[in-house]
């Protein structure tokens, strides 16, 4: 009488577990992403974050999330039946590398501005009409770019006796710590989401490399009319 043996499964409670809890903190980030893109996008106006928060940052922020939520879609797919479906999984691999280059690329970009802060808000700043520079003096205290004397309008803080004078704090540097803070921010925070991207993507091919083991000896035992008992001897 035939003995029967009980299925063996690679693909344990561990691995599976794992790679759900990743998958959510994977879907946290690009929540993160999306969710202050939104906000920033509905609070844009006379404010020193927008400065550095432009409309084609926040506009990247939606990419990214949007690719985050679409691979986190893609990979429940998979993870639903993965024995049948290790397309998905593959798929969703190859789109978290995807985001981990959006992100570094995203990152990087606001990491090289700030090595060129002093040009780039000199030169904003020579731009700027007269409300919006009237409107960062008065928050930061100060008159003008260097000094009270350079590129300096009337404004609450900056009355006509200040702008005379060259002792009076120009913006450069107040502004120029304020913006320096948020962009170190912003990149560090986009860095750190690569690391969970990481963690994401090697749970996912530990998943898949779990699945190609059970289907190798599945298919051994379906030729051998054996049940699971190949994959048995391989793992016990």
């Amino acid at each position: 009488m035939h003995k029967h043996h009980k299925p063996f499964k690679v693909i344990t409670s561990k691995i599976r577990y794992s790679f759900l809890f990743l998958e959510l903190c994977y879907l946290g980030t690009g929540g993160i992403v999306i969710a202050f893109a939104v906000i920033w996008w509905l609070r844009d106006g006379l404010n020193l974050r927008s400065i550095v928060v432009t409309t084609n940052l926040l506009l990247s922020g939606f990419v990214v999330g949007g690719v985050i939520v679409l691979s986190t879609i893609i990979s429940l797919i998979g993870y639903s039946n993965p024995l049948r479906r290790k397309k998905w999984l593959s798929l969703h691999a190859v789109l978290i590398v995807f985001t981990m280059i959006l992100l570094l690329s995203l990152g990087g970009t606001i990491w090289f501005e700030t090595l060129e802060e002093r040009r780039t808000y000199a030169q904003e700043w020579s731009t700027w009409n007269p409300l919006k520079k009237s409107t960062f003096q008065d928050q930061l205290k100060c008159c003008g770019w260097n000094n009270a004397t350079d590129q300096a309008v009337p404004s609450k803080y900056c009355s006509s006796t200040t702008l005379s004078s060259k002792s009076t704090q120009g913006c450069i540097d107040p502004l120029l710590q304020t913006l320096d803070k948020i962009l170190r921010q912003l990149f560090t925070t986009l860095f750190g989401f690569i690391g969970i991207d990481v963690f994401a993507f090697f749970a996912t091919i530990i998943l898949i490399q779990a699945i190609n083991v059970e289907n190798r000896y599945r298919k051994i035992d379906e030729k051998n009319n054996v049940g699971d008992r190949a994959l048995q001897r391989q793992y016990v």
